[in-house]
């Protein structure tokens, strides 16, 4: 596992994923790949990522990506349920608009609803703000713009029970 690389990987599919936050400097993607959910290859290089992040009265499984080149192989199943087993904090959320997604979180109890609490979506709401004037000011209105225009397409996934209980 290099950090170095690790970091270098996300930056290059955050760049390329429209739906994907947006990159941040080289220190911080280090830091947050280092306490990432990775699924990674027999040669250790990443095939599917995820990042946990912290809301009011809930935790969010964000930046949810598998390699292109590892993409149809169910890694997105395994990468969610490497996640949820991580972390004992409830309630999970997850937004998405992606099928392969929706199918992998709904196998694991996930259930399409709105979060918990309102000022746990006031939280999402306010980051997803932040980010899009991030991406505004950095230049990147094509990725800004996809991701305002399918805003209404993103449903909300929440798990409260830990799988099995």
């Amino acid at each position: 596992m290099d950090p170095e690389r690790d970091a270098q990987w996300l930056v290059q599919r955050l760049r390329e994923e429209e739906d994907l936050r947006p990159a941040y400097r080289m220190k911080r993607e280090r830091q947050w790949a280092s306490e990432a959910t990775v699924l990674r290859d027999h040669e250790g290089s990443i095939m599917a990522y995820t990042e946990l992040r912290m809301h009011l009265f809930a935790v969010e499984l964000t930046t949810v990506v598998v390699d292109p080149t590892h993409r149809g192989k169910g890694l997105c199943h395994a990468l969610m349920e490497a996640a949820v087993l991580s972390t004992d904090a409830r309630p999970l959320i997850l937004f998405t608009r992606a099928p392969a997604l929706e199918t992998a979180v709904a196998r694991l109890g996930f259930e399409q609803r709105r979060p918990p609490n309102p000022l746990t979506l006031l939280s999402v709401g306010l980051r997803a703000l932040s980010r899009c004037f991030r991406m505004a000011m950095g230049g990147e209105l094509r990725k800004m713009w996809t991701q305002v225009v399918h805003v209404r397409a993103f449903r909300c996934w929440v798990l409260s029970e830990k799988p099995g209980s």
